[in-house]
């Protein structure tokens, strides 16, 4: 059984953070159809919450990605990783032509354990998966 979820990338999260981002405003729109409930419960990793934070960090400094953190801590569903998660990601990361990011694979691993029927992403790679990307 599934649930109605979409599952959001870093590419997403950061787009919509900075301003200056080429699709921010496209993440803008997305955010608008994600809070109208359009794709249902909205979930990360917890690899992909340390991609964000840490690029945050570096791009706007400390008191901007503690801000970050919080408002992800406070609104959106955190998967946490565990040893059924890691072993799925690492066959996946094992068994792929493409060059998909081992934190790439844990996302991949979670969608398909959860059945997550969408993801938000601006990365092209995640367009070759069974997945209805957001972008």
């Amino acid at each position: 059984m599934s649930i109605l979820a979409v599952f959001l990338d870093a590419s997403y999260l950061i787009a919509f953070y900075n301003e200056s981002d080429v699709h921010h405003q496209k993440a803008v729109e997305i955010a608008r159809k994600i809070d109208n409930n359009e794709y249902g419960l909205s979930i990360i990793s917890d690899g992909i919450f340390d991609e964000v934070i840490s690029v945050v960090l570096r791009k706007f400094g400390k008191e901007k990605a503690k801000l970050f953190a919080k408002n992800i801590v406070n609104s959106i569903f955190i998967v946490y990783g565990d040893k059924n998660i890691f072993t799925k990601a690492l066959s996946i990361f094992n068994n792929s032509k493409d060059n998909f990011s081992f934190t790439d694979c844990t996302s991949q691993a979670i969608i398909e354990i959860a059945k997550i029927q969408y993801i938000a992403t601006f990365d092209k790679l995640f367009e070759k998966l069974k997945i209805n990307v957001i972008n």
